[in-house]
């Protein structure tokens, strides 16, 4: 039986997953921007091309990244419907509805506090109730 803790990093994963494909997609557009920037210098001197080599390591960079995109989308949406299915494990729909805004929403305990009507305090000792069930579940 998984403990509370694997479940919550368990549910935590796909938040994980977003973060990485926000901080590639960063870099992606500042390689972009980068590349825009660099302008040719025409030479008939031998080695007077230096911009050259720098636009083609950029869009060397750039497409790495892109692909490092392509697998976080791949991760990410695995990770959001592997968290999908343990929060489904549970019975009770207001305990699915705290995971589903925390977890998938991404939501601070206080805004699902105040969102739900209950206090913080009620929240967060509802949060700890689902990860018990879902670990006795699993």
């Amino acid at each position: 039986m998984p403990t509370t803790d694997e479940i919550k990093q368990r549910l935590k994963s796909a938040w994980v997953w977003q973060k990485q494909l926000e901080a590639d997609l960063q870099m992606l557009q500042d390689l972009k921007d980068l590349a825009e920037q660099i302008t040719p210098v025409y030479s008939l001197a031998p080695g007077g091309g230096s911009s050259n080599d720098k636009l083609g390591g950029t869009v060397a960079k750039m497409a790495d990244v892109e692909v490092s995109v392509q697998s976080d989308i791949r991760m990410l949406t695995e990770a959001l419907a592997a968290t999908r299915a343990l929060i489904k494990m549970l019975d009770d729909e207001k305990l699915q509805l705290i995971l589903f805004k925390r977890y998938l929403n991404y939501q601070r305990w206080e805004v699902i506090a105040a969102d739900l009507g209950y206090s913080y305090r009620r929240v967060t000792q509802m949060h700890g109730e689902a990860l018990v069930k879902i670990a006795k579940i699993s």
